[in-house]
């Protein structure tokens, strides 16, 4: 694997945003409530599953959001499972969009425009 993925931008792309947004504000929920009810435990997780689409070069990531965080009186949880269709990029890089995208018009008004600067 000689491109590795930039996690960071990965994430964010996720669900358009979203996922990394409630994570966020899970994790400030998380952490306020392992604080409020100190004998207990915050748990958040993230799965991701990778899947082919069809004979292309894009997968389908399915990811699966779930929190369990304590209450006074027990505790409280949900999950969330969304999917983003990811593009896989030379050594296995996955993006949102392809990185070997062509213009479909051609590139023949970028040499006009380029040349008329240079007078």
């Amino acid at each position: 694997m000689s491109h590795p993925t930039d996690v960071a931008k990965f994430v964010e792309d996720l669900d358009g945003g979203v996922l990394a947004e409630r994570l966020g504000t899970i994790l400030s929920h998380a952490a306020a409530s392992a604080t409020d009810n100190p004998k207990k435990k915050a748990k958040v997780s993230i799965e991701l599953t990778v899947e082919n689409i069809g004979s292309g070069s894009k997968v389908g990531v399915s990811h699966k959001l779930a929190f369990k965080i304590p209450t006074a009186h027990g505790t409280q949880s949900e999950e969330h499972t969304t999917e983003t269709v990811m593009c896989v990029n030379t050594g296995g890089e996955m993006t949102l969009e392809p990185k070997n995208q062509f213009d479909m018009i051609g590139h023949a008004h970028r040499k006009d425009a380029s040349q008329g600067e240079k007078h």
